[in-house]
C-alpha cells in the first residue's frame, strides 16, 4: 500500500523519504492509496486541516499525531519519524499535574524493540528491568551516538541502570544551542 505522509512543518524527527510532502498540497504526479496528515503540534491543526482538503482528491485522508491526543498505536520505524528515532514504550505510571500523557496514553505498555539511537519514550525508565535491559542491548550495537529525548526520570533512575548508561555511546550535547 502506498502511503504518502504529509507533515505541516518539518523538525529534527521530520522523515525525509520520497514519501513525505511537508506542509504543501500534492503535486502532478503524486498518487497513493492513503495519504496521512502527521501533526505533532495543536497550533497546526488549521493547516493540517487545509492540507487534509487538498491531499483529498488524490487518496482517503487521514489526520493524525500527538495533537490529537489519542492514544498512539504501535510504532513503525521510519513511518512518522525519521530512522533511528524509536519508541520502544508508552504511557507513564506518574500522573503529574502538567503532563497529559498518562490521560492520553494509560500506565506503561512496553512495544517491540527496534533498532535507533534516538528514544523517544515517554518513561522508559518506568518499564519493566527485561525491557530496559534489552533496550541497553540494541543501544549497545548503534553506531550513531544514543540520545534519549524522551528523558529518563531521575527518580526511577537505579545503579544498575547508571552502569549500563556508562557502557553507551551518548551524544554530548552542545549547551550553547540547548
Amino acid at each position: 500500500m502506498r502511503i504518502i505522509r504529509v507533515f505541516p512543518r518539518k523538525t529534527k524527527a521530520t522523515p525525509a523519504d520520497n514519501l513525505v510532502r511537508i506542509g504543501k498540497g500534492p503535486g502532478l504526479f503524486d498518487e497513493a492509496d492513503q495519504v496521512h496528515i502527521s501533526v505533532a503540534f495543536t497550533w497546526d491543526m488549521p493547516l493540517a486541516e487545509k492540507l487534509a482538503r487538498k491531499w483529498g482528491d488524490v487518496a482517503p485522508v487521514k489526520i493524525g499525531g500527538p495533537a490529537l491526543g489519542e492514544r498512539s498505536g504501535e510504532f513503525t520505524p521510519g513511518m512518522y519519524l525519521k530512522p533511528g528515532y524509536v519508541i520502544t514504550s508508552r504511557g507513564c505510571p506518574n500522573r503529574c499535574w502538567f503532563c497529559s500523557v498518562p490521560k492520553r496514553e494509560g500506565g506503561i505498555r512496553e512495544l517491540p524493540i527496534t533498532d535507533g539511537h534516538n528514544i523517544l519514550d515517554d518513561n522508559l525508565l518506568a518499564c519493566s528491568d527485561d525491557h530496559i535491559q534489552r533496550v541497553f542491548v540494541m543501544l549497545k550495537k548503534q553506531k550513531e551516538p544514543i540520545e534519549f529525548t524522551g528523558g529518563l526520570e531521575a527518580a526511577r533512575l537505579r545503579s544498575w541502570h547508571a552502569d549500563e548508561l556508562k557502557k553507551l555511546r551518548i551524544k554530548q550535547r552542545d549547551s550553547q544551542n540547548d
